[in-house]
């Protein structure tokens, strides 16, 4: 059985129509960064930039991990079985998010003039922090209910409402702000609505009327597996944006907005691997319910294969072409191109590392990668405050880089010891 010949089945057609959905998304999501960058310039997109990020870190924190584990409990028959729940994990999840989510709104109502002004020194982001505070909870539950449709291998649906819809109606708000001269703090609000109504669409596609059952699912044993994944996810989160967060608090807002679009290129290399991992994790999932640990390996190191050689030529591309492809977004975010290098090499090798995380996360390893996310934040953000001090941009990047390999190091050593076989890429 060959995976690259199995055109046939439901793992390969699955992974088309999230590539079609993922490649529709992504461009986008850059006509939003061309819009931004071109019509209001680096600072404003540094602004747009350190809110958007600070948002998808207190998501990741405020739902405890929760997402995570519906992902791998929905994905296991042994939880979820015709189409609905065989206990009340759903339903304590959902309370549990609810409650969560009125909480941060309430901190951050009260803590969003200090955020602002005494840490990343900006007035400014006062209105954006006021606007993510009030819309938090919209935003947990996309991620909430997309994770669910995820796990139940629905990647269309997915992927029409994580990738292209809240981009779609993200993009014609910005033409609306522009068109009317509002003032730019109106680019996160447009964000927020975006998402609020795409989260709003996806209820119907939430089952509801299930989520109760006589059967408990014990709130320690939801957040046994919830709060490793919160963490290992929060640390990645932190390794891949803890340079865009200090830069925001050590360098002018015209610089991380710089960095940031520059990052945002690079990552055009992580395609392949978010294609695969959205399909792979409920497959990994499934599979480890089942302790066919023999079939885990077999798709593990078939799509480390295909993601390495997919990836490969967009890495050559975005080294060779990166000064003309930063130039769209203005002659200023041409500072930005040996980060776009660095980073470049440091994604190819997480591409060649395979889905690692994914894999522990789905084996019941998920406390295990938290331990090595932390390991590589505390080292990702010591180099980042010497190097940022000493390279600005670039040091930024060689500290990504660096993290990331890290990581990944530890990940496949762990995946070898545990189960057996090395993620990484090999011909």
């Amino acid at each position: 059985m060959d995976f690259f010949k199995i055109k046939g089945s439901a793992f390969f057609k699955n992974l088309s129509s999230v590539f079609v959905l993922r490649i529709s998304g992504m461009v986008l999501s850059y006509l939003c960064i061309l819009f931004i960058t071109n019509s209001y310039g680096a600072t404003v997109f540094g602004r747009y930039s350190i809110a958007i990020t600070s948002l998808q870190f207190a998501i990741l924190i405020f739902s405890f991990g929760l997402t995570s584990s519906t992902l791998k409990l929905t994905a296991d028959q042994n939880f979820f079985k015709n189409k609905k729940p065989l206990n009340n994990y759903l339903l304590k999840t959902t309370k549990t998010l609810f409650l969560s989510s009125l909480f941060f709104f309430v901190v951050l109502h009260f803590l969003k003039e200090f955020i602002a002004i005494k840490v990343f020194k900006d007035e400014m982001l006062v209105d954006y922090f006021s606007y993510i505070s009030i819309f938090f909870i919209f935003s947990v539950f996309h991620l909430f209910f997309c994770e669910f449709l995820r796990a139940r291998q629905k990647f269309v649906l997915y992927g029409l409402h994580i990738y292209v819809i809240p981009y779609l109606m993200f993009l014609s708000f910005l033409f609306l702000i522009y068109h009317y001269s509002l003032d730019d703090y109106f680019i996160i609000l447009s964000y927020l609505i975006s998402i609020a109504i795409t989260a709003l669409i996806l209820i119907p596609y939430f089952p509801l009327k299930s989520l109760k059952s006589s059967i408990n699912f014990k709130y320690n044993s939801l957040f046994l597996l919830s709060f490793p994944m919160m963490f290992s996810s929060a640390f990645i989160f932190m390794s891949e944006w803890t340079d865009v967060l200090m830069l925001g608090a050590m360098e002018s807002k015209s610089q991380v907005g710089i960095y940031n679009v520059a990052y945002k290129l690079a990552t055009v290399a992580l395609i392949i691997i978010n294609v695969i991992n959205t399909v792979l994790a409920p497959k990994i999932a499934e599979l480890h319910g089942q302790k066919d640990v023999k079939q885990i390996e077999f798709f593990a190191l078939k799509a480390t294969k295909l993601i390495t050689i997919l990836t490969l030529p967009l890495v050559i591309f975005l080294i060779l072409f990166n000064k003309q492809i930063l130039g769209l977004f203005g002659d200023e975010f041409l500072e930005g191109s040996s980060v776009v290098i660095v980073i470049s090499i440091g994604l190819f090798f997480n591409a060649m590392s395979g889905s690692v995380g994914q894999i522990l996360n789905m084996t019941k390893h998920q406390k295990e990668l938290r331990n090595f996310t932390i390991i590589t934040v505390i080292i990702n953000i010591v180099l980042n405050y010497i190097l940022i001090n000493e390279l600005g941009i670039l040091g930024a990047a060689i500290a990504s880089l660096s993290a990331n390999i890290i990581l990944n190091l530890l990940c496949i050593i762990y995946i070898k010891k545990k189960l057996g076989f090395y993620a990484f890429f090999r011909l």
